[in-house]
């Protein structure tokens, strides 16, 4: 008995050496930081792609999961359920991630589907594009319980009740069967059972929505690895000390081989997640060389506005195609569902559009006399246009919720301040930076709050902000300032605005519904991972600090209806300052700002805090960023530089109150701050 267990130990230990001058031998890694123009990347490498997941933490997972197999080369339920549970996975649903994993239902999964189904879960990897379609189909095999490529009505159910828990909605049972037959309607199906093709299509066409928030790891692979210093483990050699984390390192660098996943380049993504629920196609880096052909051909006039647009199909026959053009066929893919709708005149959005270009210009007969002003209804139906928004404020309120509320975004990416009902500025930023509109722009839009209040027109502010947000999702990002909350609005002017123009009870309607919006606004956004966009300022330091604080951000809840009250998070980056030393400092600041890390009560405002240029450099350190960028304070020119160049604030609403302020915008581009002062005389 002991030879033969001295056999077999020994035969464990060829193993081990085996394989492991195997994998140094010939694993190599995958190129993650460079694409060969022209190649065209598989829909699991675009997976891989959108997760982030680069060399180093492949080496890792890599690692970790052949030391998990060990002796074997696959992963068995057992192994994979210990180590989801180490994660933080409830043993309940271990088996349904283990499904989604196992594709080709062979109970068991190799080291190729555990990073894809990982990737897929990486809370990073953006619900957009060929990574949504991907993210899609392991949320129907996570669901599909008995596995018979259907989601029966109670698989159903268990998805519309988990989506409801995810945005912190009541699961009782009554309301989640009443919201799942709603919601099976969308899917236009006779029977009782969904299809694979039936889901696709719905999610593909935004008429199905919270799948975003499905499918998601507790927190990012990257974080996991960059709390438990792991990257820089994997370059030493020598002891490494155990936790619970799964992925450790290993004493020697293991390469990773192409053919894991095939010999097609890797590319870094260029544009972050959108959280949008359509498989809206992500702009894709210069550098891979991967185009296609647009759905609709543009006219547009000298001054750079739009006077035609056609769509591709419509020309066929003309001489604008050719015999051998087959564009109908490509029309109900599922990227191109939404380029389809965005130039849809008779849509809400655009309907809104055009009346409010309506809105902005005169009308004059054959005389010359002027029979309508400029930036007036004139005899517009009040009740007609107080529906249309309503409508709008409802779609847009669902695009909202999906989003993250910390946006992750990259450049170019233009930042606007304060609009304040200034509909008129709004109209000039329009002709310079996206006259086309913001779909045929090569740049996305941010907005950093405080849409309505002080001005006259901010019924026509946020009408045309929400129907560019349903036209672009992934162009035009609009963040929550302060005043976006009720009770400012009460103490100021939205709240009457909207019942003047509309009366007592339609305007009461429209006033909530707008702020519905409001209350599912993003808090934050960081532009490459190095700019912090914010309407107010920093908050005060939580417990965990850098990237802990940042995905605090991310916990805050949605729909947020009293910031004060439900998030000192969310209410404090409303409402900060960065310190006036002309104003704010008195002995009793000082030494708050000395006993506070930084930070003071903002006596100014009345709430939240005033911060230090020592409260702000602790901040970009502990967080990695270089910069903040935010509004909340009207700058004479427009902007102003301040705490040793690290901070910038931006006004994009002139003539302030009544006062000779001018507008401007930031432009974030290639590793460059620009700013631009409007001309809106």
């Amino acid at each position: 008995m002991e030879l033969i267990k001295q056999l077999e130990q020994q035969n464990t230990n060829d193993i081990k050496c085996s394989a492991a001058t195997i994998l140094e031998d010939v694993l190599e890694p995958i190129e993650t930081e460079k694409c060969e123009s022209g190649v065209h990347l598989s829909s699991e490498q675009e997976l891989i792609l959108a997760s982030k997941l680069g060399k180093r933490e492949q080496e890792l997972l890599f690692t970790e999961f052949m030391d998990l197999c060990h002796p074997a080369t696959v992963m068995n339920h057992a192994v994979f359920a210990k180590l989801f549970t180490r994660k933080g996975i409830t043993g309940d649903k271990v088996a349904n991630y283990f499904r989604a994993f196992d594709i080709d239902c062979h109970h068991y999964i190799t080291y190729k589907q555990f990073l894809l189904g990982l990737a897929a879960m990486e809370p990073s990897t953006q619900h957009g594009g060929i990574s949504a379609e991907q993210r899609c189909r392991y949320i129907f095999r996570y669901y599909d319980e008995d596995q018979d490529g259907l989601l029966q009505f109670e698989e159903f159910k268990c998805l519309i009740r988990d989506i409801r828990q995810l945005k912190n909605l009541p699961t009782v049972e009554e309301e989640v069967e009443q919201e799942a037959l709603s919601s099976a309607k969308v899917f236009g199906t006779q029977s009782s059972a969904l299809l694979l093709t039936e889901f696709l299509t719905a999610v593909g066409q935004l008429k199905f929505r919270g799948t975003s928030l499905l499918f998601r790891l507790p927190q990012s692979i990257s974080y996991y690895l960059k709390h438990n210093n792991r990257l820089a483990m994997l370059v030493k050699d020598g002891n490494i000390d155990e936790d619970d984390t799964v992925f450790t390192a290993p004493t020697k660098r293991p390469k990773l081989s192409n053919s894991l996943l095939k010999k097609e380049p890797m590319c870094n993504n260029s544009r972050s997640e959108s959280g949008d629920d359509g498989f809206l196609a992500p702009t894709e880096p210069a550098s891979s060389g991967r185009y296609e052909l647009a759905t609709h051909a543009v006219k547009v006039k000298r001054s750079g506005s739009l006077s035609n647009v056609a769509a591709l199909w419509d020309l066929a026959g003309t001489g604008a195609t050719s015999q051998s053009f087959e564009m109908v066929k490509d029309k109900l893919r599922f990227e191109r569902t939404f380029s389809v709708d965005s130039f849809n005149q008779r849509s809400h959005p655009n309907e809104m559009l055009t009346g409010l270009r309506y809105f902005e210009r005169p009308i004059k007969d054959k005389m010359g006399e002027v029979l309508k002003q400029a930036f007036d209804w004139g005899q517009v139906d009040k009740q007609a246009l107080a529906k249309c928004l309503i409508v709008l404020c409802s779609t847009v309120r669902d695009v909202m919720k999906d989003e993250k509320r910390l946006l992750r975004l990259q450049e170019p990416v233009y930042i606007l301040g304060d609009i304040h009902g200034n509909f008129r500025d709004l109209v000039c930023f329009e002709k310079v930076l996206w006259r086309m509109g913001p779909i045929l722009t090569p740049s996305s839009f941010l907005f950093l709050g405080d849409y309505v209040d002080r001005g006259e027109q901010g019924i026509e502010v946020v009408a045309y902000l929400f129907a560019q947000k349903l036209l672009a999702p992934e162009k035009f990002y609009l963040l929550r300032g302060n005043h976006e909350v009720r009770s400012v609005q009460r103490m100021f002017s939205f709240r009457s605005e909207c019942t003047e123009k509309f009366g007592e009870e339609l305007g009461s309607d429209v006033w909530e519904a707008v702020n519905t919006v409001f209350d599912c606004m993003p808090i934050a956004a960081v532009v490459d991972s190095k700019l912090f966009c914010v309407h107010g300022g920093i908050p005060r330091p939580i417990q965990d600090g850098g990237d802990g604080l940042l995905l605090a951000i991310d916990k805050i809840p949605c729909p947020l209806r009293n910031p004060e009250v439900e998030s000192t998070l969310a209410w404090e980056i409303l409402w900060s300052d960065p310190i006036n030393k002309d104003t704010d400092i008195t002995d009793d600041t000082e030494k708050e700002l000395v006993s506070n890390g930084g930070f003071a009560r903002n006596k100014r405002r009345g709430t939240a805090n005033v911060f230090s240029c020592r409260a702000l450099e602790t901040f970009l350190r502990n967080t990695g960023l270089s910069h903040v960028v935010r509004a909340h304070e009207v700058q004479q020119a427009g902007f102003q530089v301040q705490q040793k160049g690290q901070l910038l604030t931006v006004f994009s609403s002139s003539h302030y109150c009544g006062g000779s302020n001018e507008a401007a915008c930031i432009l974030a581009d290639r590793r460059k701050i620009r700013i631009m002062r409007i001309d809106t005389t």
